[in-house]
Order: C-alpha cells, then sequence, then structure tokens
C-alpha cells in the first residue's frame, strides 16, 4: 500500500532528525490539525491515560503489525 509506505518512510526521516528538529516538526503538525482537534495537554492526558490502562493490563498492546492492520483504508491497493 504506497499511502502507509509514504507515511513510515515520513515517519522514519521525522525520527532520524535532532531533537530540537523533531520538536520543530512536531509543533508544525500539531498546528496544522484543524480547531476542533485536541489541545496538547489534552492529548498528553488522554496519552497517560492509555499507558495506565496498558500498564494496570486492562487493555492489551496492539503488535506493530495489528497497528497496521487496523489503521489501513479498505478498498486502497497497494
Amino acid at each position: 500500500m504506497r499511502f502507509m509506505s509514504t507515511v513510515t518512510e515520513i515517519v522514519q526521516a521525522a525520527l532520524g532528525l535532532d531533537r530540537s528538529g523533531r520538536a520543530a516538526l512536531a509543533l508544525v503538525m500539531l498546528d496544522s490539525l484543524p480547531d476542533d482537534a485536541m489541545e496538547p495537554d489534552d492529548i498528553l492526558t488522554e496519552a497517560l491515560r492509555r499507558d495506565a490502562e496498558i500498564e494496570s493490563g486492562l487493555v492489551k498492546e496492539l503488535s506493530h503489525e495489528e497497528f497496521l492492520a487496523g489503521i489501513q483504508r479498505p478498498g486502497r491497493v497497494a
């Protein structure tokens, strides 16, 4: 699937940036979200809540493969 390979390539390139480059990219990406998107503090709160659910065993982590399978768009051709 070309879309996922593009996202994967972008993520890999972004992770290759130094810390300040990753932070700058994160800010640009957050600023690009619509106004009704979650605020950074809300995102952090949600991430911490989900982490606590995983740590407590309430939910099971997805493998990388399970995650990718879950976000693939139906009907798209690789």
